[in-house]
Formats: structure tokens, sequence, C-alpha cells
């Protein structure tokens, strides 16, 4: 009897071992996919996600005189990318960041100040409080104002002076000379500034500038370049030996022997679907190729790439010749038109917007009547979207730490 009774004890006990350690997906945090929230204040991208997805989100517009400084709150799924447009992949809770933003005096001065041969177009932000200067390289078939007159370039230059930088950006001699064909451009390959014009040029500009007092020779000095311009800021930065070289869709092997011979840190920014014939995703390649060289010889470098993003209803408004309201009615008539995916991701270029409108223009009664500064906001805004060759502010944040300090990526 005693035997069957402790039996029964020993039977009982095992079964409620094994339900004890039976898995149960109930109340399993591990096993939760969501749904989660994202909450962004100040921006767009608030919505619902499962873990593991891929999530985009952008800060509100910027007025002229302010710029995106941070994000706070949950930032700890960013990985590092504390940008105004960030992505993160989805954790199993919720998300609720805030976009915070400062005060910048905007304002680029312009006048003709002569070079080593003739005057030049400069545009420029200095103050004798600057902590470095940081000299702009525009694309071939570009020009000085392209820093102007382009929302992202704009974007870069109020991070800098919010940084504390001052800048200046010329534009290389053939454009000035109306030489080198239809794409006239820096010349990236004669590195000795006696005979190379464009070094000259710089020299002459900024001994103006220090004669006047609004700079001195002893500051840090930079280069930031997009395309040929990335090219060019290698090449620059390499040759008189500054504090650092950013790239923007550049691989720089047209900076010449700089790049094999430089000392000087550089940062390759990239579009991950360049569609440039010069560049490309082989560019890219070459690039982040080149930075691991210059890191293997002791060289600080770093890479970034520029992943595609959806398109959201207010991408438009960055730039305020397009007001929020009419920022939404583009997109409303672009994802009307299935130029969108199921992600609003626009795939392909922008010229499939171009195409549609022209096949079916009463299809597009907004995006049509857009004057052309409008137009150009819209096109230039698709191409970072669809990460096309051009200039890009996704990265302003970690371009700006990179010129602070080189050897902290």
């Amino acid at each position: 009897m005693k035997s069957i009774a402790s039996g029964l004890i020993f039977s009982l006990c095992l079964l409620i071992m094994i339900i004890s350690c039976t898995p149960t997906t109930v109340n399993n945090p591990a096993v939760n996919s969501g749904p989660f929230t994202v909450t962004v204040n100040n921006g767009y991208g608030s919505a619902t996600y499962n873990t593991g997805d891929t999530v985009h989100i952008w800060s509100r517009e910027c007025s002229n005189s302010e710029t995106f400084t941070q994000w706070t709150g949950d930032t700890s799924v960013f990985a590092g990318k504390n940008e105004w447009h960030t992505w993160f992949i989805m954790p199993a809770h919720n998300v609720n960041v805030t976009a915070l933003f400062q005060s910048v005096n905007y304002a680029m001065k312009y006048e003709k100040i002569r070079g080593r041969d003739i005057l030049k177009n400069v545009y420029y932000n200095l103050s004798p409080n600057n902590k470095g200067i940081v000299y702009l390289f525009h694309g071939a078939g570009g020009s000085a104002s392209y820093w102007v007159d382009n929302y992202e370039p704009v974007a870069m230059i109020k991070d800098l002076i919010a940084n504390g930088f001052g800048v200046i950006a010329t534009e290389a001699e053939e454009v000035s000379l109306q030489t080198g064909g239809s794409t006239p451009r820096w010349n990236t390959t004669t590195l000795d500034s006696n005979t190379n014009a464009d070094f000259a040029n710089l020299i002459a500009i900024t001994d103006t500038f220090c004669n006047r007092g609004l700079t001195n020779h002893s500051l840090p000095r930079y280069t930031i370049g997009q395309s040929n311009g990335g090219s060019a800021s290698i090449a620059v930065s390499s040759y008189f030996g500054f504090k650092a070289g950013v790239a923007y869709c550049a691989a720089g092997g047209a900076a010449g022997s700089a790049l094999s011979a430089t000392n000087t840190p550089i940062f390759f920014c990239l579009e991950q679907l360049d569609n440039n014939s010069l560049m490309g995703q082989a560019g890219d390649a070459n690039a982040i190729a080149n930075s691991g060289t210059l890191k293997s010889k002791g060289i600080c470098s770093a890479y970034f790439t520029n992943i595609p993003s959806p398109l959201y209803p207010e991408r438009f408004a960055r730039n305020n010749v397009i007001s929020v309201a009419l920022s939404q009615q583009i997109f409303a008539e672009i994802k009307a038109n299935n130029l969108l995916d199921s992600k609003n991701h626009f795939p392909g270029y922008y010229t499939r917007l171009t195409t549609a409108i022209k096949a079916n223009p009463q299809g597009f009664p907004v995006t049509a009547a857009l004057n052309s500064a409008q137009q150009n906001v819209v096109y230039e805004q698709l191409n970072c979207v669809t990460t096309a060759h051009q200039f890009f502010s996704d990265h302003d944040i970690n371009t700006i730490k990179f010129l602070n300090n080189p050897c902290s990526f």
C-alpha cells in the first residue's frame, strides 16, 4: 500500500514538472511579433510595425532659420544613426522619439573675388570665431551657386554653420571660363598649386578673406564635394594637408595620385543605387575598397551608404517653396498613378514621374502645374529617396562628426 502511494506521489510530481516545463506562447514577450507603435513627435513616420520591420522616420521640415539637431527618447534603436532621416529595425516594444531643432543664422554672402587670373564667383559665411573652414566643391557641369540654389546642399551649409564652421564655395576654373565642353569640371589630377588654377584660386580667395580679418591661416581646414567635386575634395585636402576631406558620390579614382599618396582622413558618402555612368554600384564598391586601403595604412577613413527610403506625403515641403498641403497633393497624385510600391518606395528614378506626366497630364493636374522651382524640388527629393547620383543631407551629422574627429569611426 505504501509503495502504491509512493508511486502515485512520484507520478504526480513528474506530471507537475512536465507541465511547468512545457513552453507556452501566452504572455511570452520573446515571441511577441507585435504590432508595436512608433510615435514620432515633431516629425513623420508614426505607425504600427511588427518586430523585424525596417522603419524610416523623418523630422519635420525646417524653416530657413533653424536646423535639426537630434532625436531624443528611445534612440538606442538607431544604432548611431541620429540624423533628421534615420531608420532602424523594429524591436519588440513601442518606440517614442522627438526631433529637436536649433536656430541658425544662415546667410550666405556673394561677391566676385579675384582668383589667380580672373574674378571668381564666391559664396561664403565666415566669422573670426569659426573653429574651422570648409571648402565646398560642386559636381561636373555645376557652379558655385549649386550650394545655395538646392535644398540638400543648403541643409549641409546650415548644419556646418550651426556647428561653428565657416564655409566657402567657389567654382571650377573651367566653369568660369566656360571651357571643358558640356561638363566643365575641377582639375583633380594636377597636384600643383602653381600650374593648377583651381588650387591657386583657393589660395587667392583664402588670402583675401584672411586680409579682411574674416579668417586666418591657422584655422583647421576641410573639404566637402559632390561627384567630380568629391574627387576635388580628396585632391585638395590631400595636397594642402587639410584636417579631413569628404567625398559624396565619388570613389576617389578621379583624384589622380592624391588618394594613393594622401595622409588626410577621407570620408566617402555613397548612394546605394547611384545612377551615374562613371560611378554606379561599381564606383560604390571602389570607394569602400579605397576606404579600407586607407585604414590599412593607418589613415582614418570611413564610408556611409544611403539606402532607398519610402516617400512620405510631406517630403517635398522640406524646401519651403512647396507648402505641406501642396506636398501632400503631389504625393497623392504620384500614389494614385501607381508610381509607388506597397511600402511607398518610388522604384526607378525621377524620370519615371516626368514620363508619366507627359503620357497622362490629366492624371497629374497639381504636379503638372508646378513652376520650375517647385518642379526642381520634386526631382531633387525623388533623387534622394531613390538614392540617385546627387548630394543628400541624410548623413550631415555623421559627416560633421567626421570633420570634428576623423578617427572616431
